[in-house]
């Protein structure tokens, strides 16, 4: 992990080489470190079966669930393996993970609460219409929407879980963390997404037509491509990171210093405010 450490606090690297880089430590984690790869692949496959199954749907779901919170842990050991950092998915990255998925669920109910009144009545103008703009509108306008409001939400959110997920700072420390590098940076980190996104579609729909066989390789491919995903955005977060002068304000982020500069200073804070501790515990004594 050295060379790859060394080229990402070298330079800030172009799409080309995050692909290359991503698909080198996808290969090398898939020959010698593969356990969570084959946990999440396992778990998306099980998911889409229960899924499959009305009388389990509920289970599916769960699984679902568990499918996320591995692959949000998953980030963690990525980006600690690339900094040849001990990894340990302790209480941390299970808490962690679980706060994210609370929010997941959070926002895609609030999401629904919002937009349910606007797609009754698109329903309701579909039913009662007697033209197949109604229908078309009904369907179409929805997905518009959702796909928007997804879009945006991920622009302001690019760098937020490698962040989270890697480093010490709270929800609120780490969202502004993560705003501060997208200043920038976002197209660095979208494009990436968007292209996976669009691999992912289309083999998607190619594999809907061979039925229940395609279903099962979709969702073997789909979790391939999500733990590419989770490598590639790693891997895009650190060399940002390596790169970035960080603000003391995001202490927490602060092990990884582009120059010394950053860390004389938070030693010599640091030396402050262990003295200013000694002298106010002398003033007591005396």
């Amino acid at each position: 992990m050295n060379t790859l450490r060394n080229l990402l606090k070298s330079e800030k690297l172009s799409l080309l080489q995050y692909f290359e880089e991503a698909y080198k430590l996808f290969n090398e984690m898939i020959r010698n470190d593969n356990k969570d790869m084959i946990i999440i692949m396992v778990l998306s496959l099980i998911s889409v079966l229960f899924s499959k199954i009305q009388s389990v749907g509920l289970i599916g779901t769960l699984v679902s669930f568990a499918t996320l919170i591995r692959i949000w842990i998953f980030y963690r050991k990525v980006v600690f393996k690339i900094e040849g950092k001990k990894y340990e998915a302790g209480d941390t990255a299970i808490v962690k993970s679980f706060i994210l998925l609370g929010i997941a669920i959070l926002a895609g109910f609030l999401l629904a609460l919002l937009l349910l009144p606007y797609i009754g009545g698109i329903v309701g103008m579909a039913l009662y219409s007697r033209r197949g703009i109604g229908v078309l509108a009904a369907i179409i306008i929805p997905i518009v929407i959702l796909i928007a409001v997804f879009i945006v939400v991920t622009l302001f959110i690019l760098y937020f879980i490698p962040a989270y997920m890697s480093r010490r700072g709270s929800i609120g420390e780490t969202f502004k963390y993560n705003l501060f590098l997208c200043q920038g940076n976002r197209l660095r980190m979208f494009l990436p997404l968007v292209i996976l996104a669009v691999i992912g579609l289309l083999i998607g729909l190619i594999l809907g037509f061979l039925g229940t066989i395609g279903t099962i390789i979709g969702a073997l491919i789909s979790s391939v491509i999500n733990i590419f995903q989770v490598i590639i955005i790693s891997i895009i977060y650190l060399n940002v990171e390596y790169n970035t002068e960080i603000p003391s304000e995001f202490y927490f982020a602060r092990e990884n210093y582009k120059n010394e500069a950053n860390k004389a200073e938070d030693e010599s804070k640091g030396i402050e405010y262990i003295s200013s501790l000694e002298e106010k515990k002398d003033d007591e004594n005396n």
